[in-house]
């Protein structure tokens, strides 16, 4: 079959690619298996969120246990001062309405879950100061996003960062034609599927600590480091970054979990060391339980990055390989717009399309079509 150049390509067909594959056989243990796993954040200033699961063993057909029905409450010395309640939107996140806590106290949670108790022991609310802002750096490689931030009060020290990426990319081709389970028939406007938003939340543990400065002042603390070929940089990107005050103890842990899943590859890396989590079951302290409860507020800052404003020596690489083919639809008869390129040229019927895979022309399959609310 021949091969066309890129104009505007019609991907009916999705094709699948079969390959040999040896099974892996991964020798695993019921040990540690089904261990809680907290994550959340008491936000005195915000609704809190807390997401509870159970572990599973490597190699396990499920990779994600949320844990549901739990109870789950806010407590500080004196007493209970929220409640969380179950999302039906998501299995195992737990959540509570918006409140204002006084940040002088300190705050923990108790969990019910499974005719057990677990406590989280009571820790500061660290109010966090703002993030002063967000930047990049351009390098031979890609951009270094940052985030500058001072805490006048000199009380902060140590800093936990979260991101949520957004950015906006298209298709290799563009289809023009769908199937509605009959035939195919043109797309209108609104079902166009060549530009998409992907999404994506922290992927690495972003620490920083001023503990040994004179002065509490986060210089060009790196977030993010995007490769000048990646996609998100491709046409328009944004980054929301959350900075969190936390204290040494917390700071202690997420170091800990950072080095034991981020930096472990040969004997010279930073070997794996037991987490000290501040969660206990109350009737077995000897029970393990995977997370760390902090407290107080958070600051937030996004910026966007045009493609206009990087160098236009960062060629994007698209993230599949592309292909167009010609395939045959005998007795489909219509006229197709200019922009369609048929394999016969009019007044002829059409007697076949291009195509191609689904992932090199529906951005739906890892993206979404509709605009977020923030994006300008």
């Amino acid at each position: 079959m021949k091969r066309f150049g890129i104009f505007v390509i019609l991907t009916i067909a999705v094709l699948t690619i079969y390959s040999c594959q040896k099974p892996l056989d991964i020798k695993t243990t019921e040990s540690n298996a089904n261990v809680l796993v907290v994550e959340g954040f008491i936000n005195t200033a915000d609704s809190t969120k807390v997401k509870l699961s159970r572990t599973v063993t490597v190699g396990n057909k499920i990779t994600a246990k949320p844990e549901s029905n739990a109870i789950i409450t806010i407590e500080n010395a004196s007493g209970t001062v929220g409640n969380l309640t179950e999302l039906s939107s998501a299995k195992g996140t737990y959540a509570t309405p918006s409140l204002v806590l006084d940040n002088t106290k300190q705050y923990r949670i108790r969990i019910k879950t499974n005719g057990k108790i677990y406590l989280s022991d009571l820790t500061e609310a660290k109010v966090t100061p703002p993030i002063d802002s967000v930047g990049y750096t351009i390098n031979a490689d890609g951009i270094q996003v940052y985030a500058n931030a001072h805490d006048a009060a000199n009380k902060s020290k140590y800093y936990l960062y979260n991101y949520e990426e957004t950015w906006k990319f298209r298709t290799a081709y563009i289809s023009q034609y769908r199937s509605d389970g009959k035939g195919l028939v043109q797309r209108t406007p609104a079902e166009y599927v060549n530009e998409c938003f992907g999404f994506q939340p922290s992927a690495n543990i972003v620490l920083s600590s001023t503990a040994a400065l004179t002065q509490d002042v986060v210089y060009q603390a790196p977030i993010v480091n995007i490769p000048g070929s990646s996609e998100k940089i491709s046409i328009r990107y944004s980054i929301l970054v959350t900075q969190t005050a936390i204290t040494k103890e917390a700071y202690a842990f997420w170091e800990s979990l950072r080095k034991n899943t981020e930096q472990l590859g040969s004997i010279f890396d930073a070997q794996p060391t037991e987490l000290s989590s501040n969660i206990h079951n109350i009737a077995d302290a000897s029970e393990p339980v995977i997370g760390y409860i902090s407290a107080g507020t958070k600051q937030t800052r996004r910026i966007f990055i045009d493609k206009t404003a990087l160098p236009s020596n960062f060629k994007t690489e698209y993230p599949y390989s592309c292909f167009i083919d010609e395939m045959v639809k005998i007795n489909l008869v219509f006229t197709p717009p200019n922009l369609f390129t048929p394999l016969y040229p009019p007044p002829f019927p059409i007697t076949g399309f291009y195509y191609s895979t689904a992932s090199c022309a529906d951005c739906t399959i890892r993206g979404r079509v509709a605009q977020p609310s923030f994006w300008k």
